[in-house]
């Protein structure tokens, strides 16, 4: 699948942040934390727990280089002392090194980017220092309008037969109770899962095209001519605004999934 683009990504920024500003409300983290941010994008997030700290340390790690090449240039910024606590390096967050190393395991809109949760999911927590907390966010909106259409024209001859077979590299983002069962099995304790919805303000069903152009249409686009993505996301926007009743002014309705856990005491 192509890299990321990191300026289409930030151009729902403000919106982008609810979930993170959601987390960090309840997060507690200590002056001179360890924490991994695993599946950092642009940074944005990683500087945010990096400013909570005094000592300690927070890294991010994304498979994109485009997306670590901006995250550097956001730390390059920083001023001496806190870029000093920072880091960032491509890497494979499924594989984190289980070295029970990091005071918390962070990772926003990231894991449903990735097969086999159990796993994933059993790596992180072997990551965590004694007493350390996870936290992990991912969108949980199979169901929404903008998905269902999606996944009904990418079906039509029309788009199929250019299409074939198109390598969807998500991981299925399953129930709190499914994700709330396994980690009590691999051994966290302490935890929380649960769904919340945010309700976006979008002036057009367009901006929902534009929303998904940076995320869930990549595959979808990468698969297609490029000589053809203008109708086919011109054509996106036509259905959406057919189901969604509107050309204008709208709520988009975005569920994610949290899941908290703690891992094993010293």
């Amino acid at each position: 699948m192509s890299d990321w683009q990191p300026e289409l990504y930030n151009r729902f920024r403000r919106y982008r942040a609810e979930p993170f500003e959601h987390i960090a409300g309840r997060l507690a983290i200590a002056p001179d934390a360890t924490i991994a941010d695993l599946g950092c994008g642009p940074g944005d997030n990683t500087v945010a727990l990096a400013r909570r700290l005094t000592g300690g340390s927070a890294r991010g790690i994304d498979s994109s280089p485009a997306m670590i090449e901006a995250a550097g240039k956001l730390r390059a910024g920083l001023p001496d002392e806190l870029r000093e606590r920072l880091s960032f390096a491509i890497g494979d967050i499924a594989q984190l090194e289980p070295r029970r190393r990091y005071s918390i395991v962070f990772s926003n809109a990231a894991l449903h980017w990735l097969r086999e949760h159990r796993a994933v999911l059993a790596r992180w927590f072997g990551a965590l220092a004694p007493g350390g907390t996870m936290v992990v966010q991912m969108p949980a909106n199979e169901s929404e309008t903008a998905k269902l259409e999606l996944s009904r024209m990418v079906l039509e001859p029309r788009w199929a037969s250019l299409l074939g077979p198109v390598d969807r590299p998500f991981g299925e983002v399953a129930p709190p109770e499914h994700y709330e069962r396994i980690m009590r099995e691999i051994g966290f304790a302490e935890i929380d899962c649960y769904y919340r919805t945010f309700h976006h303000p979008m002036n057009s069903p367009a901006e929902v095209v534009q929303w998904y152009r940076s995320t869930g249409l990549r595959p979808y686009l990468d698969a297609l001519p490029k000589d053809r993505h203008a109708e086919f996301l011109g054509a996106y926007g036509e259905r959406l605004e057919r189901a969604y009743g509107t050309s204008g002014a709208m709520i988009f309705d975005f569920k994610r999934l949290f899941l908290w856990g703690r891992g094993l005491a010293a």
